[in-house]
Order: C-alpha cells, then sequence, then structure tokens
C-alpha cells in the first residue's frame, strides 16, 4: 500500500470516529426523526441558541481533539480525556470512554484502560468484555489494596454470573454449536480463573480451589492446572497437587514458555520427592497424564489457535524467528521497542525496511533501543529469500497475531514502544523524505530521562 493509500486511510479512520460520536447527538442533522417527549413549556429563542451553541462547541471540541492528536495514541488519549473534563454529560460520553479504553489497552497503558474501563461499567455494568479485561488488569496492574482487590473481585464474580447464563444461549444464526459452545466454555474457564487468582491472592484458597477446578472442568489449560496445583499444596492436599502439578507439565502446548516449565518441574519434583521420598514413578505419571491429554484433547488439539490467543499485553506474546524459534516479547519489557509490520508484496515494505537500517546505526552501541521487522505474511515460503535478496541485517520475526492485536491494517506499519510499554509513535505507510528524520527523533524523546519523568508524572 503506497503512502498516499494509507494517509487516505488514515484519515478515514479518524473521521469515521468522528462521525460516531457526533451522530449521537445530531441525530436531526442525518435525518432521524426527533424522539417524543412529554408536552413541556416552550423554550425561548435565546434558550435555543445557547442549546445549538453548546452543540456545536461540544462538536468542535471534539473535532479539535481528535484532529491534534496526530498519530499518536497517547495525545488521543489526553485530548479526549479533556474533552470529557470539560463536556462530563455530553451524549458522547460512552463512545469517547471507549475509545479511551481501546486505546489505552491497544497501547499497553494499564493504569489509563483500568480508569476507562471502570467509567464504563457505570454505564455498562454487564459488558462481559469489559468486566474481564477490567478484572484482570486490576489484578496484575493495580495497587495491592484492599479497594483494588474487591473492585476486582466484583467485576470478576459479575463476569462468573454473565458467563455462566450466557453457556445455556443457544449460538446466534450462522455459527456452528460446536464452536460456540467452545467460545462460551472458554469465556467461562477465564471468569473462573481470573476469580480464582483473585481468592487466591487474598488468601481465600478453598473458594480459589473450587473457582479453579469449575476453570480447568470447563476448558483444560495447563494455566488452570497449575493453579490448581498450587492451591492444593497450600491446603495439604498433597497427592492432588501432584496430580494436577503433572497434568500441567504434560499438558501438549505448541509454544511452552520454558521458564514456567523449569519452575513447574521444581514444584512437581520437590512435592513428589517430599510424598515419596525418590523420584521413582514421576516418569511414568507425567506419561500416563501426556496419553490421556492427548486423547481427550485431540479435536481441540487439531483446530487450536495460536498460543497467543486472547493475550491483551503485547510483550506476553511468543514471536517466531525464522528458524523457528521462541522470540519472547517479555525480553523486551523496559527497552525502547521500534517494530516495522511488512510483507513480502509490499511495495513501501521494501523501502521501509532499508530506511529503518539507516535509522538503526544510530542506535546500535544503545541496548536500550531494539529494532525489530516483524513479518505478516500468511504464506512464509519467500521470507527468506525476500532477505537474502534485500540484504536486510534487521531482527525478523514472524507476528504470530501480534499484528491483530496492535491493529495493524495497513502495511508498512511502524510502532514505538516506550520504556514504560506503550506505543509512543504509530506511522501507517512511508514518508521517504522524513522517516529517517522521524524516527530518530522518536527513539531520542522515548530514551530521555527527561521523556520518562514527564510520562511517570502523566499518569
Amino acid at each position: 500500500m503506497d503512502v498516499h493509500t494509507a494517509r487516505a486511510l488514515r484519515r478515514f479512520l479518524w473521521l469515521a470516529i468522528l462521525l460516531c460520536l457526533l451522530i449521537l447527538v445530531c441525530p436531526r442533522r442525518v435525518g432521524a426523526a426527533p424522539q417524543s417527549a412529554p408536552p413541556a413549556a416552550p423554550a425561548s429563542p435565546l434558550q435555543s441558541a445557547d442549546k445549538s451553541s453548546l452543540d456545536a462547541d461540544e462538536a468542535q471540541a471534539l473535532q479539535n481533539a481528535i484532529r491534534s492528536a496526530g498519530d499518536n495514541p497517547q495525545t488521543l488519549i489526553q485530548q479526549l480525556e479533556e474533552f470529557l473534563v470539560r463536556f462530563p454529560k455530553s451524549p458522547r460520553r460512552e463512545l469517547v470512554l471507549r475509545t479511551i479504553f481501546q486505546q489505552a489497552v491497544t497501547t499497553n497503558d494499564p493504569a489509563q484502560a483500568i480508569s476507562a474501563g471502570e467509567r464504563l461499567l457505570e454505564i455498562t455494568p454487564d459488558d462481559p468484555n469489559l468486566l474481564l479485561t477490567t478484572a484482570d488488569l486490576l489484578a496484575r496492574h493495580a495497587s495491592a489494596d484492599g479497594h483494588s482487590q474487591e473492585r476486582a473481585l466484583d467485576y470478576a464474580t459479575r463476569l462468573v454470573a454473565w458467563a455462566e447464563k450466557a453457556r445455556n444461549v443457544p449460538p446466534p444464526p450462522g455459527v456452528p454449536a460446536e464452536k460456540w459452545a467452545e467460545t462460551q466454555s472458554l469465556t467461562c474457564a477465564r471468569a473462573y480463573v481470573t476469580r480464582g487468582k483473585l481468592y487466591a491472592d487474598t488468601g481465600k484458597n478453598a473458594a480459589a480451589r473450587a473457582d479453579f477446578e469449575k476453570s480447568y472442568e470447563a476448558y483444560p489449560s495447563p494455566g488452570a492446572a497449575q493453579q490448581l496445583g498450587d492451591v492444593l499444596a497450600r491446603l495439604g492436599e498433597t497427592e492432588r497437587a501432584i496430580d494436577f502439578y503433572a497434568t500441567a507439565f504434560a499438558f501438549p502446548e505448541k509454544e511452552a514458555d520454558p521458564a514456567r516449565r523449569e519452575q513447574l518441574r521444581r514444584k512437581l519434583g520437590s512435592l513428589y520427592l517430599a510424598q515419596h521420598r525418590s523420584e521413582a514413578g514421576l516418569g511414568d505419571l507425567i506419561l500416563k497424564h501426556y496419553d490421556e491429554l492427548t486423547q481427550t484433547l485431540a479435536p481441540r488439539l487439531k483446530s487450536q489457535a495460536d498460543s497467543n490467543a486472547n493475550l491483551q499485553d503485547p510483550f506476553e506474546f511468543v514471536l517466531e524467528r525464522l528458524d523457528g524459534s521462541a522470540m519472547k516479547m517479555a525480553d523486551y519489557r523496559g527497552k525502547v521497542l521500534v517494530m516495522e509490520f511488512w510483507a513480502t508484496w509490499c511495495g513501501p515494505c521494501r523501502l521501509e525496511g532499508k530506511l529503518l537500517e539507516r535509522a538503526r546505526e544510530e542506535f546500535r552501541q544503545n541496548p536500550r533501543a531494539v529494532f525489530l521487522a516483524v513479518n505478516v505474511d500468511e504464506d512464509r515460503t519467500s521470507v527468506p529469500s525476500f532477505l537474502q535478496e534485500e540484504g536486510w541485517t534487521l531482527p525478523v520475526a514472524y507476528a504470530r497475531g501480534i499484528d491483530h492485536l496492535l491493529r495493524v491494517r495497513a502495511l508498512p506499519t511502524l510502532l514505538i514502544f516506550d520504556p514504560p510499554g506503550r506505543v509512543m509513535y504509530r506511522q501507517e505507510g512511508l514518508d521517504p523524505g522524513t522517516f529517517v528524520e522521524t524516527v530518530e527523533k522518536k527513539v531520542r524523546e522515548a530514551l530521555a530521562p527527561a521523556s520518562a519523568n514527564a510520562l511517570s508524572g502523566s499518569r
């Protein structure tokens, strides 16, 4: 996609957001019939003029907020927050909050996402996606004070109630019953495990055990099995804990985290040794569970989506290098990360790759700045030959779904993450005349201590 097309698409997306926001308060301007209302005293011309003026002021303020944000999602969030301060009772409030929430989640800004999510839940208290994401964000990122835990537990409990009811709802037209049932089971499992973690964190082990058991029953996963093993060990149910640790260790995963498996192996070995005085028979137990799991989960494993599915934090993703080895995004936490999304069929991507090589040279001796070329080709067969032909020296990885999380809609797309892990710059398309200078400038800004202090102070 050429730069002019990419810019036109970006302008169209911003205008679409603006139109959605404007249409909620200007129905008459798009041909909607006025709603009936109880009889009221007729408004004076002055009152009508004031109302019209307020509508115009609000619409103009929103337009200015979107336009002034440019390509920076953090600026967009700040501008929309200022809009809500200025117009706290705006009929656009829900849609503005959803835009803030979506941008905060996409750019990995958990504090802002929690704030927007909780305000949205005051408007739509039974929204399952909001409940799940907000509870999960609170559990992982909020302070450990009792009030935060109570809020997270409340959201998780409401999510569990919704998920239990949803399992009895028939599938919508056109959705296969089997796929619908799997999706609902997975939602239920995630709801239980989210609440179970909160119970475990507050020492309510019996309640945590019940939720982890329900989670594993609804949709077996190594995470639920390990969590169940942990809580059973704390409750003194050693044999059951060993059983679930062995299940978690034997679980057939495509991309198992070596560090997590090593930690699980130590837990399993230690508990088994304490119970049986030796590790004799442990290998047989693991093989037994592996055989059972591969047979029980055969249909699911055959059609199972990528292991990155359902992740909301880009730094939890595991990408794939050209040689098939795992590239953990977690290794880049705390660094300035420049990610270029490209494909072999994208003409401008060839030039952007070479320009990015030039920008990278400026920071080659700085370990805090990392550059990564992320390929999104569905057919990877031509990728190695493309790289050999172009002579790129950039580290290259296959996207494995992270492009969908980060809403990469055009190619090439460049994202720059700051050390806290938020997207501080986004560019769709290519402007060859300014690309290298812009990238170098943005990376320097992200590396600067003053920038880091300003970001932390703005939270």
